[in-house]
């Protein structure tokens, strides 16, 4: 893995256990990728459909890196929080996971 792929996950991981919202999460992403990053709430057709109602249960946003020293696509895992906290955060990361494409893995 090369040294800026391993800055990317250390940056990742440094991201769980932090609240955010959906803007203020991709602006980080986006300083720190050095490129416009757009996440995609990959849970929310579940919850619309009621096919998820586990308010326990962790969703899922999406999103990938088109630069090419970090190409790759990125989930973090959050919970919503119940209340918007009051700095407006409304999703609490719990996990995050990651694929690199092309390179030095």
């Amino acid at each position: 893995m090369t040294p800026r792929k391993k800055e990317v996950v250390k940056f990742l991981e440094s991201l769980v256990g932090q609240r955010f919202n959906t803007d203020t999460l991709e602006a980080k992403l986006s300083e720190h990728f050095n490129e416009q990053i757009h996440v995609e709430n990959v849970s929310q057709a579940r919850i619309d459909s009621g096919e998820e109602d586990d308010e326990l249960v962790d969703f899922n946003l999406m999103f990938d890196s088109k630069n090419q020293e970090t190409y790759g696509y990125f989930d973090i895992y959050f919970l919503p929080m119940r209340r918007d906290g009051f700095d407006g955060a409304t999703i609490y990361v719990t996990e995050v996971g990651y694929e690199f494409d092309g390179g030095d893995e």
